[in-house]
């Protein structure tokens, strides 16, 4: 496939935040990366750090394609990267 999905992260001073740009994609905790960064910081012990991320997609949600897994596998990276 020639086009991905492109997954933004930084330390949040106040509270996490998360946004994407396509409609029907939840962004509570349903969402995999939101998840994912929930599992990094109990794993981490580091529990009070916040992040914003944004999630630019482009590829199909609900397509059987991996872009949810492939984004939680990001976001852990990211938050890994970020601690």
């Amino acid at each position: 496939i020639g086009f991905g999905d492109f997954l933004e992260m930084q330390i949040s001073e106040q509270e996490d935040t998360f946004e994407c740009n396509m409609p029907g994609v939840p962004v509570d905790s349903t969402n995999l990366v939101v998840r994912a960064i929930d599992v990094m910081r109990k794993k981490t012990g580091n529990e009070s750090q916040k992040f914003k991320v944004k999630l630019t997609k482009q590829v199909p949600a609900q397509a059987g394609l991996g872009g949810g897994s492939a984004n939680a596998a990001t976001a852990m990276w990211g938050a890994n990267e970020l601690m």
